[in-house]
């Protein structure tokens, strides 16, 4: 396997462990908590992503070749159970030969895609597909728009997943969106543009995170500007903070940099919960990233910047007229009115509806504007049958809703009497009442601790000066303090938010957070609190949504 190939199957191992911040929730939670006269402050920093995957190369790697035809199902010769290892939905539907017959090819500069199968129904829309060429591809080729145009016009964003066959150096995998006809057909033009390959760069970086001090590295090729890179000792982990900065903007859609750790030639495990593409104050795209502090004592050892840069480009456009079609799903489409609440320390949330496809259960729930149901893990009971899930981020979605979708594995049907119950678990509740303030005082390079409480919890605010900045660290060794979400002022020069070091997620069993002033002159310094969480993964909540005698 040659390097680029190891880049796109990493990012398949890091798949479920990278997390991105729902900045849009974020930044709408955090305005209305500022001073009026500050919120200003805040404008320069809402810099979102396109969707919650928009950043992600989700491309997979090793599996076999697509061939559809009819039944549908029985075409696919080889094993797409890890394609589909976390949409069983599709799978389910193939397997009952429901996805319709396409087989459209367009071919540009030798390489043809072709559309072999559409799945539709009123939870979703997917398309199967094949890239292929005569003289072979490589798995690190991508196609930097997707979309869908209805018949009015509009532009639907479509989502990528791949698989890589390397027998037959050919690309396989699906399009998909939640959009799906209002009506049962609907005309449709599919569009894949822009095919881009890429390769991997290395570069060394002279670092060392136990002295303490920033890194300012220049790299000034292929788009990429710079890299700062900062150490953090967060108890036996060290957290390596970089900040890349680009001199062209396009180029953050593929660079996908990050820090990599070698003892040799061996490539040393990130620990805890990395976050990635993070946007900084002034666009930079920040990362987070987790080493063990053992594994960087034992030396020697090298640090690396590696990121991926375009080696060829297909400026073309593969278009497709399609002609999508819900009739044959409707024998398995099952809708229910709901008017079910669950009534939570936080405010209720009442589940409304309730659309069983024979890929996918989507539940819709309304609640108090920007309200959160307070739990991490969220599963279905159908008859017995336990689906995973969970609630569904999207950033045109009305504030006062919320969607849960939960795939539909082979096997497992669903009538009007199937009972079916809402299981949510680990709690994780938000909390406002931290009203006292925060006092540093002598402020200097020299580390200082000091432990108030937060919420009947002790915690630990350990702050100091580094490159002229004030930076301040909170943490509890009480589990059950799920951590601060961010500090800020209320007077002075710094009246205002703190900018976020770490990428706090919920439930990650990692309570500390950091918090950067940047510029501090003073020697004191007052801090107060927008919120905490605590914690109680045991807590589980069953809530039925169809009883066994509900008709």
């Amino acid at each position: 396997m040659d390097k680029v190939e190891q880049v796109f199957s990493r990012f398949l191992e890091d798949e479920e462990k990278i997390e991105y911040p729902d900045f849009d929730a974020m930044w709408d939670r955090l305005e209305p908590n500022l001073p009026k006269t500050d919120s200003k402050l805040l404008n320069a920093d809402r810099a979102v992503s396109n969707h919650r995957y928009g950043r992600k190369v989700v491309i997979f790697a090793g599996l076999a070749a697509l061939l559809v035809a009819t039944p549908v199902f029985a075409a696919i010769k080889n094993n797409w159970d890890h394609l589909f290892a976390y949409h069983s939905g599709i799978q389910s539907a193939l397997e009952q030969g429901l996805g319709q017959s396409f087989e459209k090819s367009v071919t540009h500069e030798g390489i043809t895609l072709t559309v072999h199968t559409g799945v539709v129904d009123d939870n979703r829309t997917v398309l199967l597909y094949s890239l292929s060429s005569k003289e072979g591809l490589k798995p690190s080729f991508r196609f930097a728009k997707m979309q869908i145009t209805d018949v009015k016009g509009g532009i639907i964003d479509v989502r990528q997943v791949q698989s890589w066959d390397a027998a037959t150096r050919t690309l396989n995998g699906y399009f998909e969106t939640e959009w799906t006809p209002d009506g049962l057909e609907a005309d449709i033009r599919f569009t894949a543009k822009n095919l881009q390959s890429y390769s991997e760069v290395e570069q060394v970086l002279k670092f060392n995170p136990f002295d303490g001090q920033t890194g300012v590295y220049p790299v000034e090729k292929d788009g990429i500007q710079q890299i700062t890179l900062q150490p953090f000792v967060q108890g036996e982990k060290m957290l390596l903070s970089s900040a890349v900065t680009y001199s062209q903007p396009e180029v953050r859609d593929w660079a996908f940099p990050r820090i990599a750790v070698y003892k040799g030639d061996v490539l040393e495990k990130e620990t805890g919960h990395g976050a990635f593409g993070t946007p900084g104050q002034h666009g930079e795209y920040v990362s987070q990233q987790f080493f063990k502090m053992t594994d960087l004592q034992a030396g020697p050892v090298t640090y690396k910047l590696l990121y991926t840069k375009e080696e060829r480009s297909v400026n073309e456009e593969w278009a497709y007229d399609l002609h999508l079609n819900k009739k044959q799903m409707l024998s398995g489409t099952v809708k229910h009115a709901l008017n079910v609440p669950a009534e939570e320390p936080i405010g209720a949330m009442v589940f409304k509806q309730m659309i069983v496809t024979p890929t996918q259960i989507r539940l819709k729930a309304s609640h108090e504007k920007y309200v959160r149901f307070p739990y991490l893990n969220y599963s279905l009971d159908v008859n017995g049958t336990i689906l995973n899930g969970g609630l569904w981020y999207d950033r045109d979605e009305d504030p006062e809703e919320a969607t849960f979708r939960f795939e539909l594995p082979p096997g497992v049907h669903v009538t009007e009497q199937t009972p079916i119950t809402f299981i949510a678990k680990h709690e994780v509740v938000e909390h406002k009442d931290a009203k006292d303030p925060i006092r540093l005082t002598n402020i200097s390079e020299e580390k200082k601790k000091i432990t108030t409480q937060v919420g009947g919890y002790p915690v630990t605010w350990t702050y100091y000066k580094q490159d002229g900045h004030l930076f301040v660290q909170s943490e509890s060794e009480d589990p059950s303090f799920g951590g601060i979400n961010q500090t800020y002022m209320v007077s002075g020069a710094h009246a205002g938010p703190g900018k976020q070091v770490t990428a706090n997620f919920r439930g990650d069993g990692n309570n500390q957070a950091i918090d950067k002033y940047e510029n501090y002159e003073g020697t004191e310094a007052e801090l107060y609190i927008y919120w905490y969480y605590t914690e109680n993964p045991d807590k589980t909540n069953r809530i039925p949504l169809i009883s066994p005698d509900q008709k």
